[in-house]
């Protein structure tokens, strides 16, 4: 009797240790045994991937239309810090931030996201066209000082237009100060703008 029980449990032990499954070991029906790799493996959950934020014409569209409203305010400001007899450097980074606020809005349609590449462009064009349009315009305010007019009423006189295109082309010595101003103004403004340009071309290639 001892030894029959014996044999029984050896037997019983053998099999059993057949039953352990060995690697890529499947079930009769060819699904994997629940503690394989394979098995492990298809229960990991899906790594998210990054959103891809695809943007349409008529979204870029509006975001321009958006951007472009940040043009006379720095303008304006430009103008008065120019008055005042300031560097307007801060002007660009002024529109620089405001334009890519407003591009983000107008294309979203207020509801947050990413700075796409075009809009990123977007943002560039709007603040050079404001740096140029700013400082022709304090050219303009200084031809209103010299004539002791009103900035806007000198615009619809047609001799403040020919004083300042005889100027231009004939005084070399006002040119050339201007040229100066001018490479003055485009240098602070490129610092100014610079750091928040770079923020924008770098989220561009992230999205």
């Amino acid at each position: 009797m001892t030894e029959r029980a014996g044999f029984d449990a050896r037997k019983e032990s053998e099999s059993f240790g057949r039953a352990e499954p060995s690697y890529s070991q499947r079930w009769p029906d060819g699904a994997p045994w629940p503690d394989s790799s394979e098995h492990r493996q298809a229960q990991l959950p899906a790594l998210p991937l990054p959103r891809v934020r695809t943007e349409s014409l008529e979204h870029s569209v509006r975001g321009t239309v958006f951007a472009l409203a940040v043009i006379p305010v720095g303008v304006g400001l430009w103008l008065i810090l120019w008055k005042l007899g300031w560097m307007g450097s801060i002007v660009a980074f002024v529109t620089a931030a405001g334009a890519a606020r407003l591009y983000i809005a107008g294309s979203t349609v207020g509801s947050g996201g990413t700075m796409p590449r075009r809009g990123a462009w977007v943002v560039v064009a709007v603040t050079v066209a404001t740096v140029l349009l700013s400082f022709l315009g304090g050219i303009w305010l200084d031809l209103a000082d010299y004539l002791g007019g009103s900035p806007l009423a000198l615009l619809f006189e047609p001799e403040a237009w020919d004083l300042l295109g005889y100027n231009l082309a004939n005084n070399a010595d006002l040119v050339e100060g201007l040229k100066g101003e001018f490479l003055m103004a485009l240098l602070f403004s490129a610092l100014g703008c610079f750091f928040t340009l770079r923020q924008l071309f770098a989220q561009s290639r992230r999205s």
